[in-house]
């Protein structure tokens, strides 16, 4: 059978859903361009996430801090402890076998004790030559640095007029900070929430126009005393290979010159102050790196950590130094706002081809749908597990997300638009059931028109005029209404399609607009189920004081053109074709002939049911004459 209309042409669901797609696909990517600094801050909230749902285990063999805490202030006195108590600290903690001292306490001012320069003089003669680090920070506020460098610096990359440079610090006292082997930065650069997620290594110091000084972290520098190196290499120019050397162990940098937080779940070991004063020294420290500090409420800063934990300064310190020495490192994708995008894009493409392929199955489109939508989550926690590199997966989730119900939506709207349409078109010609399976399948190529075989049956009231003559109006159309009420009802029970009412007759069709392989047999069925229905019913008539009826039936199987057709200003689903004029003659044979249902010759060669011939007759239109059958007796009983 050959089709009538063009195809390959798009529905207009399609068309309009595509439309969507690129509108919202790429309002969605120009903002995530534009507000890509503030939504960085919800980035750093999924990262977060990543290490609060799996966090990275790191080894603290070689590090632990000598805490001052509360039980050694109980025993040996309230902060400020006097220089040379801190001197006989550092002393057994050298004394343990330490490979190095971190003293995260800062020791700008002269010892406020009775001892007073007595007790720096002595604190200065301990750090003299002992593997040790002061603290000290940089600040825009406070005066020029004084103290010289302990490290030399080999550096590729840096601006001398970079705008993140500072002009001034806090330093230990002059004694102090030329007595330690190092001098290390302890400022934290907390994010807009708050939380520490990321640590300058290196810091530059401007002490006059065009002048820098490089001082590196507290962490960094404990790692170079630990290693008796004597000074760092820097690459930092913004790329992806930039680094810092120092001793044995390269230490990747970030764009910004950072290095990631690995937030682990392990505690870090510390080693109670009063303890290591009793005892003169502690084989826990052997070998180890040892990070001094207080760990008392209100005597020291507590840092919030990306797994939401309040942590010690020193125990940020210690992490770092672990990560260093273990050589784990937590970063993110290269170009990792491309790869979002390129997610997201890839992802609304293949959401498109799901919504617009099984637009009708919204279950089986969900079910595809849904993967598509969490797999750069998927995605971005694989990265994290197995490579320990960080990519947002959610904010392409949740762009796929909106993609995904907005065409989902408008799936829905156009489902029932068309739905309506066809209610409005079909509804009084096509079971209910038709029309909600067309409203679910490819309506606009079912009711394209085609060239294809069905069968036509007619029925009509035999002498209606005759019947009729004597009722009034009211009466009459009860009387068509009834019969019509009938016959709708048992075309509709197989499906049928009612192409038109024609008086007191009604014309239907079966195998379109859905392919009915037995339309044949649908159709003789029809008619013997209309003729015994209306049988049935007579006596309701009557009761109304209505005259009975009686109904005849012919029915012609055929090649029709099957489809919409009309005008602008009014269409119709229709059929035209031999079989369909066949009918319309073969009604007034059967009323000649006096049999309630007459076949004609194609129909009754394709018939499951037994039939039987009855004449052969010359009907007007048709060259030839044709026999014509009914059903046999004993099949009509």
């Amino acid at each position: 059978m050959t089709a009538k209309k063009a195809g390959g042409k798009k529905h207009p669901g399609s068309r309009a859903l595509l439309h969507l797609f690129v509108v919202l696909g790429a309002g969605l990517l120009l903002i995530h361009a534009v507000f890509a600094n503030p939504l960085g801050l919800l980035r750093e909230k999924t990262y977060d996430l990543h290490q609060s749902l799996a966090p990275i285990p790191l080894d603290f063999e070689q590090v632990v801090v000598v805490a001052i805490d509360e039980a050694s202030l109980d025993e040996y006195g309230r902060w400020p402890w006097p220089r040379d108590r801190i001197a006989e600290l550092v002393d057994a903690i050298l004394a343990s076998g330490a490979a190095a001292v971190g003293i995260d306490i800062f020791l700008a001012e002269p010892d406020s004790s009775q001892e007073g320069a007595d007790g720096d003089a002595k604190l200065a003669s301990t750090l003299t030559g002992a593997r040790t680090v002061l603290a000290m920070s940089l600040d825009a506020e406070a005066g020029a640095l004084d103290v010289p460098q302990k490290a030399g610096w080999s550096v590729v990359g840096l601006d001398p007029d970079a705008p993140g440079t500072v002009t001034g610090g806090l330093a230990p006292l002059d004694a102090l900070a030329r007595a330690a082997d190092g001098l290390g930065i302890v400022r934290a650069l907390p994010d807009a929430d708050g939380v520490i997620r990321k640590v300058p290594l290196v810091w530059a110091e401007r002490p006059a126009a065009g002048e820098v000084r490089l001082w590196p972290a507290f962490s960094m520098d404990i790692l170079r005393v630990a290693q008796a190196a004597g000074s760092y290499t820097l690459r930092l120019e913004g790329l992806p290979g930039d680094a810092i050397r120092v001793g044995g162990v390269t230490v990747p940098l970030g764009e910004d010159g950072r290095i990631r937080l690995i937030d682990t779940a392990a505690a870090v070991p510390h080693l109670p102050a009063n303890e290591l004063l009793g005892a003169g020294a502690s084989a826990q420290l052997g070998g180890r790196i040892a990070i001094l500090a207080v760990d008392a409420a209100g005597l020291d800063q507590y840092h919030l950590t990306a797994r939401g934990v309040h942590r010690l300064g020193a125990d940020v310190h210690a992490m770092l130094v672990s990560q260093m020495l273990s050589g784990r490192y937590l970063h993110e994708l290269r170009n990792a706002r491309l790869v979002e995008r390129g997610l997201f894009a890839g992802g609304s493409l293949v959401l498109l081809i799901v919504l617009t392929a099984f637009a009708r199955q919204p279950s089986f489109a969900l079910a595809l749908s849904t993967p598509v939508i969490f797999a750069p989550i998927a995605i971005a926690a694989w990265l994290y597990a197995e490579r320990e590199t960080l990519l947002d997966g959610v904010q392409p989730a949740v762009g796929l997300l909106m993609m995904g119900v907005a065409g989902g939506y408008a799936l829905y709207r156009e489902a029932e638009r068309r739905r309506r349409l066809l209610q409005r078109q079909f509804g009084q010609f096509l079971s209910p059931e038709v029309v909600r399976h067309l409203a679910e399948t490819d309506a606009a190529a079912a009711l394209q028109v085609d060239d294809r075989e069905i069968t036509a049956m007619l029925v009509d009231v035999r002498g209606f005029t005759a019947l009729t003559a004597t009722l009034g109006a009211d009466q009459t159309v009860a009387l068509v209404n009834h019969f019509f009420e009938i016959a709708n009802r048992e075309i509709f029970a197989r499906s049928g399609t009612i192409d038109k009412y024609m008086g007191d007759a009604v014309l239907a069709f079966w195998n379109a607009p859905l392919p009915a392989p037995d339309h044949i047999d649908r159709a003789i069925d029809c008619a013997r189920a209309i003729l015994t229905a209306v049988e049935a019913a007579n006596p309701q008539l009557e009761a109304k004081g209505l005259p009975a009826i009686r109904t005849v039936a012919v029915l012609e199987t055929g090649v029709c053109s099957v489809g919409n057709m009309g005008t602008e200003q009014r269409i119709d689903y229709t059929a035209i074709g031999p079989s369909i004029n066949m009918t319309s003659r073969l009604e007034h044979e059967a009323k000649r002939l006096g049999r309630p249902i007459l076949i004609g010759p194609a129909a009754a060669a394709k018939a499951k049911v037994p039939v039987r011939e009855v004449a052969v007759v010359q009907l007007r239109g048709f060259g030839k004459a044709c026999p014509v059958y009914e059903i046999a007796a004993e099949s009509a009983s």
